[in-house]
């Protein structure tokens, strides 16, 4: 905590922001309740009204039937009259209630203190709002005085994002718990390494951090931060205090063990293998425009719908593991398959990775000055949710001036922006990262406070030129980080472009059969044959070869499924008209209760062929023609669930803003340019010190001669 303002102060404005904050928090709950509540999955909280009605942690099954249009909201209120003496009761079939304990407990409790009903929650909903105002004020008073923090505390609690999501029970629990998270990271680094303090808060995070985990199962993602800053930001270096490290390290896990092991016992009885499921889910299409990249001509998840996902990822285990059997939504074997999937993403295409990490960061810093559009869909338009640069600009000089002021707590601040502002790229929906907007206005205050504690100091002194090189050796060391950061990007776009280009040659030189039917005329259809029902469901995969310099104005191909349940799975491409008389070609899995091909303003000769892919051959080395052709030969999007690449453009800001390569370039200006200020200012502090010694050495010999000479003529 900065400055000295005593602890009784800091807790006492902390108590008047919660309570202001639950009292306004409860009026504008009523106001918006009677309006109609948000969905957050209430169709889940059995247990809820189990623990709510004395019968602990189970479920009915099968269901309580007064109960299920009280769950689906149909109704406000629910008796636990209805619940039978005898009705069957137990925890075998939990789906995603075993991960969410403490969230039941919760609801639970409140609704036996002022009963069963969805109006009766106001109090646990402005609970959490005023813990997460309080924990705000924790978190700014980091940064800077109490006056500052009251104002960011005030101006956080008025957000129209934060008000939005306070709605979404769900969601929001999750607020408080990371904000108090964040604040333990902070002290972790602020304070003297003494064991006393170091392991205190590593107890208080495992505490928090089990808790936390019983409501969302999103908080394993604030596990490696808590080692990270540990061992790289603890006060006294790197390589210092390692039992001290140790200590605390083994300490954590261990009381956030046993804070969430309820929910770790729940897990076995519930499905524990979705955990991976929604990073899946995150690479939908749909992010992408939200994200500010454009889309890639592959897709690795292209629908945000959980069928397709488990689709995906069963039709995936299958040709990995030939015999696999049957894996079951949410089970471990479903988590298996998932992050093996997902690992074998990132293995060929870490460019993406990054470059959606750097996206997130970039939309994360602007969120207060973002425009983003109504309603819970991701989308509209890119630009007016990336803000006007200012919030980057403030974060930065942030990060610069705690460089200049101390270089650890500044490389702290530049590791927490990269890692809690790029893990939103996981699913890049406001409800996972709304707040995370108090990061900017962090800044911001960090750097008020910074001005009126320093400036007129230096204004006094006229000490600007310790300043000025203070903020030139920040500047290097965060030029450098930045340059490192792009050299990363590049060698890992340079090594996707390899693996997929060679992936993809193993698409064109696999075997193929032509299917009988082909189109004639400008609106026709080829009907496609899927193969017999598998366990799990194995995809056909299907190539059509595009002609696009014989096709009309707006061509099209549209992949149509026949089952109304897989209507979701169509996917509709528009082919680009092109003079060059190179192939489109378009790769598809098509699954289960496929249909048929369409094809929209596609004369003879625009379609070359239709055709039955056999499974790929390992990935080969693309020749250098390969290599020179590809984006002509390939220039339409295309979809493949292999996982692989139907192209080898690795995805990147959209927009006509600068490329990597012009960053890079300003980087290494700016780091030479600054570098020249360094070295200047090193030169002038060694001839200083050169001048200095030689004076003094001169004075010592001179004064050594002339007690010699003394000497001699006693």
């Amino acid at each position: 905590m900065r400055g000295d303002t005593p602890l009784w102060l800091d807790a006492s404005i902390a108590l008047l922001l919660f309570i202001g904050a639950a009292t306004g928090g409860l009026s504008y709950w009523k106001r918006a309740a009677a309006a109609g509540q948000p969905f957050y999955y209430q169709n889940y909280f059995e247990p809820a009204v189990m623990i709510a009605c004395g019968k602990g942690f189970v479920v009915a099954r099968p269901q309580v039937p007064a109960m299920v249009p009280f769950l689906w909201r149909q109704v406000d209120r629910f008796s636990c009259d209805a619940i039978a003496a005898d009705a069957p009761l137990g925890t075998d079939d939990m789906f995603q209630q075993g991960s969410w304990r403490y969230l039941m407990l919760a609801v639970g409790f409140t609704w036996r203190l002022f009963g069963v009903s969805w109006s009766a929650l106001g109090p646990l909903f402005v609970v959490l709002l005023g813990a997460t105002i309080a924990s705000v004020y924790a978190v700014f008073r980091l940064g800077m005085g109490p006056v500052l923090a009251l104002i960011g505390a005030l101006v956080l609690s008025f957000s129209a994002l934060h008000l939005k999501y306070f709605l979404v029970l769900r969601d929001y629990t999750k607020a408080p718990f990371t904000l108090v998270l964040i604040f333990l990271l902070g002290l972790l680094v602020t304070r003297r390494a003494t064991w006393r303090a170091v392991l205190s808060i590593s107890v208080a995070y495992g505490v928090v951090l089990g808790a936390g985990y019983g409501f969302r199962t999103d908080f394993m993602a604030d596990v490696p931060p808590f080692f990270v800053t540990l061992f790289l930001f603890l006060d006294g270096g790197v390589l210092r205090n390692m039992r001290l490290k140790l200590a605390a390290a083994a300490l954590c896990l261990a009381t956030f063990m046993v804070s969430a092991s309820p929910v770790l016992t729940s897990l076995d009885r519930s499905r524990p293998g979705c955990q991976w499921h929604v990073v899946v889910l995150g690479f939908a299409n749909r992010f992408s425009g939200p994200l500010g990249v454009e889309p890639a001509p592959y897709d690795v998840n292209r629908e945000y719908l959980d069928e397709f996902a488990y689709t995906t990822v069963t039709s995936y285990a299958a040709r990995v593991h030939p015999g696999i059997g049957h894996i079951e939504y949410c089970e471990a074997g479903y988590g298996a398959a998932t992050g093996a999937y997902l690992i074998d993403v990132i293995r060929r295409f870490p460019a993406d990775a990054i470059v959606r990490a750097c996206a997130s960061v970039l939309r994360i810093v602007e969120l207060p000055f973002a425009e983003r559009p109504e309603g819970d869909e991701p989308g509209g338009d890119p630009a007016h949710e990336a803000g006007h640069g200012m919030g980057l600009a403030l974060v930065v000089a942030a990060v610069l001036v705690a460089m200049a002021g101390n270089m650890r707590a500044g490389l702290f601040l530049l590791f927490f922006l990269l890692y809690f502002g790029g893990l939103p790229a996981l699913q890049f929906d406001a409800r996972h990262f709304f707040h995370f907007e108090f990061i900017t206005w962090w800044a911001a205050g960090f750097l008020v406070q910074t001005a009126i504690d320093h400036v007129p100091r230096w204004m006094r002194q006229r000490s600007w030129q310790t300043a000025a090189a203070s903020a030139a050796r920040a500047s290097v060391v965060l030029a450098g980080c930045f340059a490192v950061l792009m050299t990363s990007l590049w060698v890992a776009r340079a090594y996707q472009q390899t693996a997929a280009r060679s992936l993809l040659g193993s698409y064109l030189a696999a075997p193929r059969v032509e299917v009988e039917s082909r189109p004639a005329s400008g609106e026709s259809e080829v009907p496609v044959r899927v193969s017999p029902h598998t366990d799990p469901e194995t995809a056909d995969f299907v190539a059509v070869d595009i002609n696009g310099s014989q096709c009309g104005a707006h061509p099209t191909v549209a992949f149509r499924y026949a089952d109304a349940a897989r209507r979701a799975y169509s996917r509709v491409f528009h082919v680009e008209r092109s003079g060059d008389p190179g192939l489109t070609h378009i790769f598809m899995p098509i699954y289960e209760g496929f249909g048929r091909i369409e094809f929209s303003d596609a004369p003879s000769g625009c379609v070359e062929g239709v055709y039955r892919v056999r499974e790929p051959a390992p990935a080969a080395e693309a020749s250098a023609g390969e290599r020179r052709t590809l984006h002509r030969q390939f220039p339409a999007p295309c979809s493949v669930k292999f996982p692989a690449p139907c192209g080898v453009r690795s995805q990147h800001p959209a927009a006509s803003g600068p490329t990597m390569t012009d960053w890079f370039i300003f980087a290494f200006i700016v780091f030479v340019i600054v570098l020249d200020d360094v070295l200047r200012e090193m030169w002038l502090s060694f001839t200083a010190t050169r001048d200095f010694v030689l004076e003094r050495l001169r004075w010592i010999v001179l004064e050594k001669l002339q007690s010699l000479w003394r000497g001699g003529h006693r």
